[in-house]
């Protein structure tokens, strides 16, 4: 059997280049000597992007000691998704995961943007978190994770490019809550530069203006429709909840203020709306538009199953577009883990003749014991081989799990991490799981060469 070798981490994703990677890591290569307060990260690093890389609008939250970084793009990928799958002409999924010049930039820009605020700041950050999303076409994003450690290790020589580039996590994954908030913000978008007629045939076609224009200031007190809207619309929040298949419900909190700045027609002031999106046919579409504040204790005005209490109340776990994770340590290197293993089993002729659709994974669990567990779906190439075993462990998951514990020792060492117990080994045999065990101390004997790792393993 010819052996084909894989296209290592996160199989079908192979569009981020070394240059990609050099890219990341020359962001990071320099160290402003303004020291940025605590209090003054987030307001900083939006004034850096947008007063030194025109970039308008990115959202930066801190959780736990990480980092987060919304960038939204009005185009992440140079092909369309959908027209370039439609065509048939693709032949290498890979080419459609290639980001555009102008994506590469922004994010670059972003990246500067970030490691000047954390290599000169009094603020606890121990990880860093970019979010890059297409909000207007494909919903895609590309997510970049790293150690803050790790950037001054490589900075200084401590470790080589290449072994720093293993210790970004990147991944590409579809964002929904981005896709179905998009027609909302083209709505207050449309509100703002859109003259009347227009908002009024683009989103009120069949609604009388007087039940419109009034409620989005485009009439004067009289009731008169006025050629523009008297008002400017600043988005504050979106968050979304799917009702149906079809049926999405988007919440929206604006700040409408008056567009003459001189003599303001109105102070200021919060507006709530629910907007019912279609995602049938072409693309998202707004069904309906209701303020919030018309909503009754029953729902009943709007044709609603859910109140405006209820809204209140489950808003916290709706989706939202962008959420910072709390990366821990034991995370971070569960991760990386995966992904080195990914990379290594892609590549091993031993494990391609055995196995088929081999997926690792490792876990971190904290608890009064902390440990890791490695799980692997490997199934066989041949059900012929499932006899040959090695006490009670097929000799090549044997030499999988041997793949395994080398890169966990030798990653955790270079981390100088403690905080766990044990490496257990799951595997699922005859509907029944079983788990071998491999203590802190026996893995150090396996990582000297003192032991083999059946030998430190119990069942």
């Amino acid at each position: 059997m010819e052996f084909k070798k894989g296209s290592g981490a996160f199989l079908g994703k192979g569009c981020l280049t070394p240059f990609f990677f050099v890219l990341l890591l020359a962001a990071f290569s320099g160290c402003s000597p303004v020291t940025y307060p605590e209090e003054r990260c987030r307001e900083a690093l939006q004034e850096i992007a947008l007063k030194e890389y025109k970039i308008p609008h990115i959202d930066v939250e801190f959780v736990g000691t990480t980092l987060g970084v919304y960038l939204p793009l009005n185009e992440l990928f140079a092909l369309d998704f959908k027209e370039a799958i439609m065509s048939g002409k693709v032949t290498d999924m890979e080419s459609l995961f290639q980001p555009t010049e102008a994506a590469i930039d922004k994010v670059e820009d972003v990246l500067f943007s970030m490691s000047r605020v954390m290599l000169s700041t009094d603020k606890k950050i121990d990880f860093y978190y970019l979010q890059a999303t297409d909000v207007e076409k494909s919903g895609m994003e590309l997510v970049f994770t790293g150690q803050i450690d790790d950037v001054k290790r490589v900075r200084f020589w401590d470790i080589p490019r290449s072994e720093y580039r293993k210790r970004i996590l990147h991944e590409f994954r579809l964002n929904r809550a981005a896709l179905w908030h998009k027609p909302v913000r083209h709505f207050f978008r449309d509100l703002n530069e859109a003259d009347a007629a227009t908002v009024g045939k683009l989103y009120f076609p069949k609604t009388a203006k007087e039940k419109w224009a009034r409620e989005f200031l485009f009439a004067d007190a009289a009731g008169k429709v006025l050629p523009k809207g008297s008002a400017e619309w600043k988005v504050l929040d979106l968050r979304s909840i799917p009702i149906q298949d079809d049926d999405i419900v988007v919440y929206a909190k604006v700040e409408v203020s008056s567009r003459d700045k001189k003599m303001p027609a109105f102070p200021p002031k919060t507006m709530e709306y629910l907007f019912h999106i279609s995602t049938k046919g072409e693309g998202e579409k707004i069904r309906r538009i209701i303020p919030l504040i018309y909503l009754d204790g029953k729902g009943t005005e709007a044709g609603l199953s859910f109140t405006k209490d209820m809204v209140y109340q489950s808003l916290p776990s709706w989706e939202t577009e962008f959420k910072v994770p709390d990366i821990t340590m034991g995370e971070f290197l569960s991760r990386q883990l995966t992904r080195r293993l990914q990379e290594t089993v892609a590549q091993d002729e031993r494990i391609y003749n055995t196995f088929t659709n081999v997926k690792p994974l490792f876990r971190y669990e904290k608890s009064s014991e902390p440990s890791f567990s490695f799980n692997v779906i490997a199934p066989l190439r041949n059900a012929k081989q499932a006899g040959v075993s090695n006490g009670g462990i097929h000799e090549d998951m044997l030499y999988l799990w041997e793949l395994a514990a080398r890169e966990f020792v030798d990653v955790l060492r270079s981390y100088s991490f403690q905080d766990y117990k044990s490496l257990k080994f799951e595997v699922s045999q005859d509907g029944h799981d079983r788990v071998w065990v491999a203590t802190k101390e026996g893995l150090d004997l396996f990582r000297r060469n003192r032991k083999k790792l059946q030998s430190v393993l119990t069942y």
